[in-house]
């Protein structure tokens, strides 16, 4: 796109522009509007009498147009809100997932119901409480049927560059109700350059299907998945350097639709996060696998980017490389492997934090404060 560095530091400057002018007048309010003008009391606050009684019905998209539809086979983003809309359908609301044309990839585990965006144009509407929601800021089919919405901020790499003179745009006309970053990394970059609140609402792992079955484990077998060209070239000297310490190792390459891939890591002892991001900078906005992992009992190892650190504790439940080299990975697999009992205590660990704080359930109060759901 010509002159796409320019747009993006003109963005800069207007969303820079709009704090000073906020700052000023928030300054001029509090330094001398009110030694002039003496403060009257609140009257008690009421209920919104327009606002209604019944639940809100819930959309959830990054349909953009014909050809980016919503819904896309292996798309973490896609799993993240149709996880969220099973979530909220399993608290008893009405929700939905909005693709262009209705219909979906078939390969998640479980599919939430879906719209067409003209479908939805014309349920929301009809609809007393909509509450819209979006993880890609470009997700124009959608949006532009919307009117305000929630954004789920799932991946730096695009807001922080690509997409930020759109981001800048919504924030300025005040369409975007209320953001959420999908860790902490996410919320402090909305609340450092927007210099306003950003709520948490990490990664949605579902628990009814990604759970150990222990019975199946092997104990040898190292899983990963394809990502990139890098990938089997890494595998090839994380191998020979595992096999040059003595280790035997079976690396298992896991791929398939969800069903698949749930059965694959169940199998698996230890999981290599092979990630290496879409920024240089930013990294990923989550990752998700490694938490799938968890869920299984499969132990992760994965590379320093956005997001590990908050649900791997280093050497406890698994291990973070802190640069991202296969000579790096292979040493953290050997750890594993040669301390005796190890593996097992850490398998343990694994399933222990994502049974207490990293479930879809666990998540609940969160997604209910994000979305201003009524108690």
């Amino acid at each position: 796109m010509i002159f796409k560095e320019t747009r993006i530091a003109f963005s800069r400057w207007q969303v820079a522009g709009r704090n000073l002018a906020r700052a000023l007048r928030d300054n001029l309010v509090n330094t001398v509007a009110r030694r002039v003008i003496p403060s009257r009391p609140r009257p008690p606050a009421q209920q919104d009498a327009s606002r209604p009684a019944g639940k809100p019905v819930i959309f959830a998209s990054y349909a953009a147009d014909a050809d980016l539809t919503g819904s896309h086979r292996y798309c973490g983003g896609e799993k993240l809100l149709n996880n969220l809309i099973l979530l909220l359908r399993r608290h008893g609301y009405e929700a939905f997932m909005v693709s262009y044309d209705g219909k979906n990839s078939q390969w998640l585990a479980e599919h939430a119901p879906f719209l067409s965006v003209e479908q939805f144009r014309e349920r929301v509407q009809n609809t007393p409480d909509p509450r819209c929601i979006t993880s890609w800021i470009k997700a124009r089919a959608f949006l532009d049927r919307c009117g305000k919405f929630y954004f789920w901020d799932q991946e730096l790499g695009a807001s922080a560059r690509s997409h930020f003179p759109v981001l800048a745009r919504m924030m300025g006309e005040g369409r975007i109700v209320r953001t959420a970053g999908v860790n902490r990394t996410v919320q402090a970059w909305h609340r450092a350059v927007f210099e306003q609140e950003a709520a948490i609402l990490r990664q949605l792992v579902d628990e009814k299907y990604w759970k150990p079955d222990e019975s199946r484990r092997q104990r040898l077998r190292v899983g990963y998945f394809d990502e990139g060209e890098h990938g089997a070239e890494y595998i090839r000297r994380i191998c020979e350097r595992t096999a040059a310490s003595g280790l035997t190792l079976d690396f298992f390459r896991l791929q398939g639709a969800e069903p698949e891939i749930i059965s694959q890591m169940q199998t698996c002892a230890v999981f290599l996060a092979l990630n290496i991001g879409k920024s240089p900078l930013w990294g990923e906005g989550g990752p998700m696998t490694p938490q799938e992992a968890m869920a299984c009992g499969t132990v992760p190892v994965c590379f320093d980017l956005n997001g590990p650190w908050e649900f791997i504790q280093q050497g406890y439940n698994g291990i973070i490389p802190t640069e991202i080299t296969p000579e790096l990975m292979a040493d953290a697999v050997m750890e594993i492997y040669q301390s005796p009992g190890r593996l097992e205590e850490m398998s343990r660990r694994c399933l222990e934090m994502t049974r207490a704080s990293h479930t879809m359930e666990a998540r609940w109060p969160d997604v209910r404060k994000f979305l201003n759901l009524p108690e």
